[in-house]
């Protein structure tokens, strides 16, 4: 069934359909770019809408994948695709029945390891779409 109100734990990243290992946070980024007109009719600058972008970032623990788990994906495989220059399938889903899903192509852009004396060591993870982002309901 549907969320009322979407559960934070739940909403996250899947790259190539595995789940990232120990995310603590995401983030999905539209942008579009507005064109603009200034022409000796008018007084101040008019914009019209042009193609949009998007972008995604999620932050995650450090973690080695448990033997046997197919689910989830690493840092370091997402590192491994980012260096390869590899095109990446992404999921941003509840995978809850009724809720939103949006799906698209995207290339890694940034990826980063944070470690704090006390703290457990972070992880990012920046990506670019390429191409549209399609929106459709969990099935």
């Amino acid at each position: 069934m549907a969320s009322e109100i979407y559960n934070g734990k739940l909403l996250r990243f899947k790259f190539n359909a595995k789940k990232f290992l120990h995310a603590t946070s995401c983030k999905l980024d539209f942008s579009t770019k507005l064109e603009e007109i200034a022409t000796k009719d008018t007084n101040g600058t008019v914009v019209i809408p042009s193609n949009y972008s998007w972008t995604g970032s999620t932050e995650a623990l450090l973690a080695n994948l448990p033997v046997g788990d197919a689910d989830h994906v690493t840092f370091d495989d997402i590192l491994a695709l980012k260096l390869s220059g590899t095109q990446i399938d992404v999921e941003f889903t509840t995978d809850v029945t009724g809720d939103i899903i949006y799906t698209g192509k995207a290339f890694i852009e940034n990826a980063g390891v944070t470690s704090t004396v006390g703290e457990s060591v972070k992880v990012t993870v920046s990506f670019r779409g390429n191409g549209d982002l399609d929106r459709d309901t969990v099935s």
